[in-house]
């Protein structure tokens, strides 16, 4: 009598920067031919999540991250709910995602997000995968909130950052949950912000979003056309971007942002490792993130190369439940 084939199920959590692991985990995976059928994700996790179902290599998912141009995804708008518009983020998603349905992924997906009306967890399984991708990174202070439908949706990670209760009501026997929370995986010790660091760049785009807001409340588009043009030439040629833009990259981004990060950030690990405490799962996976911050998107390398060998350290395990039953 044949064994039956147990089904694996990978949850993939948010971290930011961190989430980059799970290339790492993809590829230890594949390297040794064991393959996800059911895959949940929490912001960071639900983007590789994502990518990956919708036909992508580990290997072509690290190539993309390694030559993406963060300050070509990045829209600043006027702050209100968030800094980032992300219209332009969701737009390279559908392209990436080749505008794909939750139905036309292999292996199955799930995504969470957070409904900030009803308050309440929503897991994302139909519909547009680019559009619930992007309500599960809403990040509070950093994105501004998605509506879809009636509903305004924020990152899921304040309910469920290592969705692994959702893969396996999705039907995995065997669960990898990647912990990206986890005590040993904290930071020890800030990396220092070099002069081309992503703080860098995030920074001077948003130095000038606001120069571009104060220029369009100086001169108002009903001004005769020949006034425009004088007052633009002198903002322009005079003052930007050269005068101002070194005078105020001195400063910080608003600290009303990093209070509510930092904020989320602690709140997020604290409530992922109460979460994981008692959790019934098969392969858990924590990686360590020695010198290594939320923000260094530039690192794609290093954090594949955390995931890959954490993976690999749990090969044995995983082959061992795999081969059960």
């Amino acid at each position: 009598m044949l064994k039956k084939r147990l089904k694996l199920g990978l949850a993939l959590g948010g971290g930011s920067a961190r989430g980059l692991t799970h290339i790492g985990i993809l590829k230890s995976l594949h390297k040794h031919k064991i393959y996800p059928d059911y895959i949940a994700g929490t912001s960071m996790g639900a983007v590789i999540g994502a990518f990956y179902s919708s036909g992508h290599s580990p290997e072509e998912i690290e190539d993309f991250f390694k030559t993406a141009d963060w300050k070509k995804l990045i829209d600043f708008t006027v702050p209100k709910a968030g800094l980032i518009q992300g219209s332009v983020m969701e737009e390279k998603l559908r392209r990436v995602l080749q505008n794909k349905s939750f139905q036309d992924l292999n292996p199955k997906l799930r995504v969470v997000a957070y409904n900030l009306d009803q308050l309440e967890k929503v897991v994302f399984f139909k519909g547009n995968v680019a559009r619930a991708v992007r309500a599960s990174i809403s990040i509070p202070g950093i994105f501004s909130p998605i509506k879809i439908a009636k509903h305004i949706y924020i990152d899921g990670g304040v309910i469920d950052p290592t969705p692994y209760d959702v893969v396996r009501e999705m039907g995995a026997d065997v669960v990898i949950a990647v912990d990206l929370f986890s005590e040993d995986g904290t930071t020890k010790k800030g990396p220092e912000v070099k002069e081309k660091s992503f703080f860098t760049e995030f920074r001077e785009r948003f130095i000038a979003e606001e120069l571009l807001q104060i220029k369009r409340y100086i001169i108002p588009e009903y001004w005769p056309d020949t006034l425009q043009n004088i007052f633009n030439w002198i903002f322009d040629k005079i003052l930007y971007p050269a005068k101002i833009i070194k005078m105020m990259m001195g400063r910080e981004l608003p600290q009303i942002a990093k209070v509510m990060n930092k904020t989320y950030g602690v709140l997020i690990a604290n409530l992922a490792r109460e979460r994981m405490k008692n959790a019934q799962i098969e392969v858990k996976i924590t990686p360590a993130f020695p010198n290594l911050s939320w923000a260094d998107f530039d690192k794609v390398v290093e954090f594949t190369d955390i995931g890959e060998k954490a993976m690999d350290r749990k090969m044995g395990l995983l082959k061992r439940e795999l081969e059960k039953n």
